[in-house]
């Protein structure tokens, strides 16, 4: 009586033909006590698929009989395709345990050594792969067709999952409430610029963030950067031609964000070094104060004596009369604090000026979706010179290869256009909670800096200072401050210039300078903007 063994198999296709292991098993053994077989063991290799790149599958097995060598004489399968769905792995296979002295039989088709046994074997070999090829290709198809509906087929991204819903076989993504957050803030931190994607992942890594699944989330810079290059948070997802099409699920993030994300990583290669690079989270005035004297910018070290370490700020420049004469990093960061407090406007010019905007902005109102008719002109350039590439490619002018680069350059950023162009409709700005923001974060400008960390203080005392400030060796002064801090000092200053005899007639600029005029542009209603989202940027740290 010859000794088998019995293998089975299930793929992770989902059993398309619907044989558990169990009924596997049943026939297996049915067909060898028909035969007169003694199986001698079961084995069992779960979810695995056998297409044709599956090596490691085959590897497996081979090893198997291998180390099994002499205990058995047949290996019995199900079905064929339970054995390999490639002609050229199944014959290879075949021929190795021919090796071992090992024969292969099928307890579903009729096979043996025969010629007729190897004409049926090779056949349906054939058969087998020719319909793993068509499942395979029908499933891309089912894939992209699924892509091009706008939902997303495959297993999704980090920060989202897929709940089960009765009835619906494809879901759409939901938020991950354990870990979106985490997402949010990856690249909301990366913009500002004061991370880079090592610090990042370090950071994220600290947090031991788990998923839906309970599975701690493992950060790695290749991790992070495959985060910020994914469409998928913002809305977006790449069809079968390389387009964005716009998925059903929530973004997590603004197409805009995204756009801007990937402007920074396109901006950095291998061997270019980034600005932000150069700022040490110990002196945070470094490169941004200025020696008064030689307008250099200021540098910081630590120092050792008397059993501690220092830290000092102090001008580099050899040639500055103030060289290396150096200020404690406590006392320059405290009076520094001094002059944000001097810079800040006064009480009755911020209250003034309220009013002023508000007025203002509500008469021209339509100043403020400027934004939005530039971009339809934008889309309406962009579909024009789409007509003319079609129309030169039409005539032979273009070749095919560079029309067709240039037709998907052109598509994408039409696409991209109107999502933006969607967003920008759809985002109600409410004015007078957008200006408590924004005045909070100026009346309150020293705080917020003392209090934040390293990295927000860099982003913070840039968005006052554009240029950066200068120090004497006593005391702070500066060329331009940031247009919010300017526009409430100068359009108050002209207070007394408005003042009608009809009375209580509400504010308005009707009578202002025009360069006071010019300030109620809607560039300056941007300006508000970002102070808004630096202050929640940093009510968020």
């Amino acid at each position: 009586m010859k000794k088998v063994i019995i293998y089975l198999r299930t793929s992770s296709d989902r059993q398309l033909d619907n044989t558990s292991l169990s009924t596997q098993e049943d026939i297996c053994r049915n067909y060898c006590r028909t035969e007169g077989f003694e199986v001698v063991e079961c084995s069992v290799n779960e979810a695995v698929s056998a297409k044709e790149t599956n090596e490691k599958r085959v590897i497996e097995l081979l090893d198997f009989a291998k180390e099994m060598q002499g205990k058995f004489e047949v290996l019995v399968v199900y079905k064929l395709d339970r054995f390999a769905r490639s002609q050229e792995q199944h014959h290879w296979l075949r021929g190795q345990l021919l090796k071992l002295s090992i024969v292969l039989r099928s307890a579903s088709e009729r096979i043996d050594e025969t010629p007729s046994g190897k004409l049926v074997e090779g056949v349906m070999a054939a058969v087998n792969e020719y319909d793993n090829a068509i499942r395979r290709e029908r499933s891309i198809i089912g894939v992209w067709k699924r892509i091009s509906d706008g939902l997303w087929p495959k297993q999704p991204p980090t920060g989202y999952w897929r709940p089960k819903v009765p009835g619906v076989r494809l879901s759409l993504c939901e938020w991950d409430e354990n870990c979106y957050q985490a997402i949010i803030d990856i690249f909301t931190f990366f913009n500002t610029g004061a991370y880079t994607q090592d610090q990042l992942a370090k950071l994220m890594a600290e947090k031991k963030l788990k998923d839906y699944k309970s599975v701690t989330l493992k950060f790695s810079k290749q991790y992070i950067s495959k985060i910020l290059k994914n469409p998928f948070y913002a809305g977006l997802m790449v069809n079968q031609e390389g387009n964005f099409v716009q998925g059903k699920h929530k973004p997590l993030i603004t197409i805009a964000t995204w756009e801007k994300t990937q402007d920074l990583l396109k901006s950095k290669s291998n061997n270019a070094t980034h600005k932000r690079l150069y700022n040490h989270p110990d002196f945070t005035l470094r490169r941004f104060t200025k020696c008064s004297f030689c307008d250099k910018p200021f540098t910081g070290c630590w120092s050792s004596g008397n059993g501690g370490k220092y830290a000092h700020y102090y001008c580099a420049n050899p040639k500055c009369e103030r060289y290396c004469q150096t200020i404690p990093k406590k006392e320059l960061e405290e009076k520094f604090c001094d002059y944000l407090k001097k810079i800040k406007p006064k009480e009755e010019f911020i209250v003034f000026f309220e009013k002023v905007f508000i007025t203002r902005y509500e008469e021209r109102i339509h100043e403020i979706k400027g934004d939005y008719l530039r971009k339809m002109d934008d889309i309406k350039e962009l579909e024009k010179e789409q007509a003319w590439l079609i129309e030169k490619g039409q005539k032979g002018v273009i070749p095919d290869d560079l029309l067709e680069k240039q037709l998907k350059d052109l598509e994408q950023k039409i696409t991209l256009s109107k999502f933006s162009l969607t967003d920008m409709h759809a985002e109600e700005v409410s004015i007078d909670s957008l200006l408590s923001y924004a005045y909070a974060f100026i009346r309150t400008a020293d705080l917020v800096w003392y209090d934040s960390l390293s990295d927000a203080r860099l982003k913070y005392q840039r968005l006052i200072f554009p240029d950066g400030v200068s120090f004497d060796g006593r005391e702070f002064s500066n060329q331009r401050l940031a247009l919010p801090f300017n526009l409430i000092t100068d359009i108050a200053a002209k207070k007394s210039t408005v003042v009608r005899t009809r009375g209580l007639e509400p504010p308005t600029l009707a009578g202002y300078a025009p360069q006071a005029y010019a300030y109620t542009k809607f560039r300056h209603v941007r300006a508000v903007c970002l102070l808004y989202q630096t202050r929640t940027y940093f009510q968020n740290k």
